[in-house]
C-alpha cells in the first residue's frame, strides 16, 4: 500500500470557529480542515503553509502545536494510500479567504467552505459528513485552553 503523508490545519479563528472545507471525493463528500499531501522534500510544516496559501490564500508565519494525528486509508486518483495525518493548531484573526490560488481539482471538487463553531458541529452531527470523529468535543477542549502536550490520535 502507498503511504502519504499529510499536513492539515485546525484553522481556529478569533471566535473559536473552525474552518473546514466541503469537498467531494469519489461519490463521497466530506468536509474536512484545509491542507494536504507533501511534496517531495517537504517538511509538514512547509506542506502546511502551502497547502493552506493555496486552499485560503491565508499566508501562515506562525504555526502552533502539532495537536492531533490520524491515519486513514483514502482512495486517491485510483490508488489505495494509508495517509499519515498531522494536524496543526493554527490561530487566525480577521482574515478573509482567497479562494484562487487552489489547483484545479480542489477547485472542480470543492462544493463548500465555513467557518463552524463547536454547536454548530454537534447540532448536524449525523447528517453531515466530517472527517474527523467528534470533532465538536476536539473544538471545545482548544477552545477551552486543552492544547495536548503530546499529539492526541484521533479518528
Amino acid at each position: 500500500m502507498n503511504i502519504r503523508n499529510s499536513a492539515r490545519a485546525v484553522m481556529v479563528n478569533e471566535r473559536g470557529e473552525m474552518l473546514l472545507l466541503k469537498f467531494i471525493f469519489g461519490s463521497k463528500t466530506w468536509w474536512v480542515t484545509p491542507g494536504g499531501g507533501l511534496e517531495e522534500g517537504e517538511s509538514f510544516e512547509e506542506a502546511l503553509k502551502r497547502e493552506v496559501f493555496e486552499e485560503t490564500g491565508v499566508k501562515l508565519d506562525q504555526i502552533g502545536p502539532w495537536v492531533w494525528t490520524k491515519e486513514i486509508v483514502l482512495e486517491i486518483e485510483g490508488r489505495t494510500v494509508l495517509s499519515h495525518e498531522r494536524y496543526y493548531l493554527v490561530r487566525v484573526a480577521g482574515q478573509e479567504l482567497e479562494l484562487g490560488n487552489m489547483t484545479e481539482l480542489e477547485k472542480d471538487t470543492l462544493l463548500d467552505i465555513k467557518w463552524w463553531s463547536a454547536a454548530e458541529i454537534r447540532q448536524v452531527a449525523g447528517r453531515e459528513p466530517f472527517s474527523i470523529s467528534r470533532l465538536d468535543e476536539l473544538l471545545t477542549a482548544i477552545n477551552e485552553g486543552k492544547i495536548p502536550e503530546r499529539p492526541v490520535k484521533i479518528e
